[in-house]
């Protein structure tokens, strides 16, 4: 006899129902996932074709949850870690001497009063040519490019010795992220205690991390005032837009689909200041 017929002869005697309806079963479920397989690759189109039968679930690849369809949008994370902070109008003495490379004689020794490290990350959607990169501050700004990495950072000469205006780092070649690290010194004097982060253009997600947690009694010294998304300095309204705090002193705002030259910002006041 074939050895197919023996097996189904076999496979259908009284004392094999069991293994008979699990045998059906695989059957079963191999030929709805050829059918899946099949509309899903005629139709050319996400299809969620996730499904649960009985105890098993299928998964076939192209369904709307696979992380490879769907397109990396632009997003944008600022992370700023406050170091040091103290008012120098108030008596108080320098932490330490900083040395900023880029500016010459006395200026490239600047008194640290307050300081804030700003990480800044940017996801392209794919590589892209990068431009200018620009840092601002009423402080001092110590500015690195890590992706792509940089021995030397270059400066717009016309911008290079001014430590109170924009500072310009000039990148070049392709990559789909980007990475700097900024030391931004004395830019929290006066009243200046806003931290801001902006979308360069549309955004899938734009974030901003504040965090306090190095300054000594952080929580008695810094109260947070509210979040706001702006456009050309106007509040707008958006519920897309969140904020929440993280840990002890430490505060996150986030907005998603953020339209370029929207400005998320994160108010602060320091007390006694």
């Amino acid at each position: 006899m074939n050895p197919l017929l023996k097996f189904l002869d076999d496979l259908i005697q009284p004392g094999n129902r069991a293994f008979l309806v699990v045998f059906t079963l695989v059957l079963v479920v191999a030929a709805l996932a050829a059918i899946l397989v099949v509309v899903a690759y005629f139709r050319k189109e996400r299809l969620d074709v996730s499904k649960k039968l009985g105890p098993i679930w299928i998964h076939l690849r192209g369904g709307a949850d696979d992380p490879r369809l769907q397109k990396r949008g632009f997003r944008k994370v600022l992370y700023i870690q406050v170091c040091h902070l103290a008012n120098r109008n108030r008596g108080a003495t320098s932490f330490y001497d900083r040395t900023v490379e880029r500016l010459q004689g006395l200026d490239s020794v600047v008194p640290v009063f307050d300081e804030a490290v700003y990480y800044t990350l940017k996801l392209f959607p794919e590589k892209r040519m990068l431009g200018i990169e620009q840092e601002a501050s009423s402080g001092v700004v110590d500015p690195r490019l890590v992706i792509p990495w940089r021995d030397q950072v270059g400066f717009r000469s016309d911008l290079a010795q001014q430590a109170n205006s924009l500072v310009n780092l000039e990148t070049d070649g392709e990559s789909d992220t980007m990475l700097s690290v900024s030391h931004f010194l004395n830019g929290m004097q006066d009243r200046n205690q806003d931290f801001s982060t902006y979308a360069d253009e549309d955004m899938e997600s734009l974030r901003i991390v504040v965090d306090f947690s190095s300054v000594p009694n952080a929580h008695d010294l810094v109260d947070m005032e509210g979040v706001s998304l702006l456009l050309h300095g106007r509040p707008v309204e958006t519920e897309k837009l969140g904020y929440q705090r993280c840990g002890p002193s430490i505060y996150m705002a986030f907005c998603k689909d953020v339209k370029k030259g929207h400005l998320l910002r994160m108010r602060f006041s320091f007390k006694n200041w």
